[in-house]
């Protein structure tokens, strides 16, 4: 019974979707210490991964909204 688990759970593995690595290179990410290389940095990171930034914002925007009170 656990084996055809196994493959069951190995074959929903396949269609779940992958997480794309940040197309950011690491060194920029650790270099960054001026002000100017941390806003090229986040220039090229909304250039490449705009989606992603977007619902950053989003989610930014929704908690910063005060609740309403019923």
């Amino acid at each position: 019974m656990s084996d055809e688990s196994e493959d069951i759970q190995a074959k929903l593995n396949k269609f779940k979707p992958k997480k794309k690595k940040l197309s950011v290179p690491e060194e920029f990410l650790e270099g960054a210490n001026s002000y100017d290389d941390k806003l090229i940095l986040v220039k090229a990171i909304s250039e490449k991964e705009k989606q992603r930034v977007v619902l950053l914002f989003k989610k930014m925007l929704a908690e910063d909204k005060p609740k309403k009170k019923r």
